[in-house]
């Protein structure tokens, strides 16, 4: 039935008008289904993001156009050749754990149209790349990176662990991401507000990401490419520390003024053995989150918390117990008259003479 589905897709003519326009209100035929583009996200060169839905299954996808006018047809069926030896990989856990991977379900290419496509689940709540999420929230607290850090290398370890089965039947344990950066990290809320508490999702990975853009596609030893992920992993994570999206050439995190005024000593030092900094490497991401676990917990004090406890208090009973202005007014007139009354009293009291009984006289 794949077989099947992956002729009908190779040699299947896609309208003409793809090539100047975008994909909205179309239907979209791949190798394992057909998809109704809904609406387009996000538009960059070279690459398309839409909104739709499976039409068999009606569960909503994210579908991912690739172009480029300049690919010849010699490298479009190089390409559509690599896609579909993607096509059969699928991770699976062994159980019910969610390892928060954006992995394509369907990776195809119309050699016609200089079109390639990859359509994944979306999460469970719509997200932001951690780019986005770094530029609304600023720099985030050893808490949040921490919490960030621990479902990555959940997710790495994942991926290491895994067994790859290519379609021509090779096989390969485990996998690095070697993409990793703002962008390829999703910030997803677990609720529709948005708070401190978010998964992270990983998506464009290297292994598919590398297709369209060779350049990725590393020299490295898999060993060293599962190195390199810590790596980045660890310089992503001073980033969201230091609230940094854009860093300068040749950037050394831990020499960056702003470094010595994290508190969470544990985590810096945590983050430089990520990095290889002063620090021997991690066997690996599960070897790495075992430490990340252990380290003793921070709490990160709440600035002016008892100021803040005093002023509160003081407003409250303050008005509580505030009189009402006419009881003001009445009481402020009443000390005038008294100091009035005094000052008169001690003013003429040398000159006031004792009253004559004289009526009294008179009577007798």
């Amino acid at each position: 039935m794949r077989s099947e589905n992956r002729s009908t897709a190779s040699t299947q003519e896609q309208p003409t008008e793809l090539k100047s326009s975008t994909l909205e209100g179309k239907v979209l035929s791949g190798l394992r289904g057909q998809y109704a583009i809904a609406t387009l996200t996000e538009n960059q060169p070279g690459v398309r993001i839409y909104t739709g839905t499976e039409l068999s299954t009606k569960t909503p996808v994210v579908v991912k156009e690739y172009y480029s006018f300049w690919w010849t047809a010699v490298e479009m069926q190089q390409m559509e050749a690599a896609l579909n030896q993607l096509e059969t990989i699928e991770f699976h856990s062994g159980g019910v754990q969610d390892f928060r991977l954006l992995i394509p379900q369907d990776v195809f290419a119309s050699v016609q149209d200089q079109r390639c496509y990859m359509v994944l689940r979306p999460p469970h709540h719509p997200g932001q790349s951690l780019r986005h999420y770094i530029e609304t929230q600023g720099g985030l607290s050893p808490a949040a990176v921490r919490h960030f850090l621990s479902q990555v290398l959940q997710s790495l370890w994942f991926l290491q662990g895994q067994m790859i089965d290519f379609a021509d039947g090779e096989t390969q344990k485990g996998t690095a991401h070697g993409n990793l950066s703002l962008d390829s990290l999703l910030i997803v809320p677990e609720s529709t507000t948005w708070n401190d508490q978010f998964q992270v999702y990983l998506q464009d990975l290297a292994l598919w990401e590398s297709v369209i853009d060779p350049e990725m596609i590393s020299s490295q030893s898999l060993n060293e490419q599962k190195q390199q992920d810590l790596k980045s992993l660890g310089t992503i994570a001073v980033q969201m520390l230091l609230g940094e999206l854009n860093p300068p050439e040749h950037w050394n995190p831990i020499e960056d003024s702003r470094w010595n005024t994290i508190a969470d000593s544990s985590l810096k030092q945590f983050i430089q053995q990520l990095m290889s900094v002063n620090a021997p490497s991690f066997s690996g991401a599960k070897a790495a989150r075992n430490q990340l676990l252990a380290l003793p917990v921070v709490e990160e004090p709440q600035e002016n918390s008892q100021e803040n406890m005093v002023e509160w208090e003081s407003i409250e009973l303050g008005q509580a117990d505030r009189p009402p202005l006419y009881f003001k007014i009445a009481f402020g007139l009443a000390i005038l008259g008294l100091i009035v009354n005094f000052g008169l009293l001690w003013a003429n009291k040398g000159a006031m003479k004792a009253p004559k009984l004289d009526f009294i006289q008179n009577r007798r």
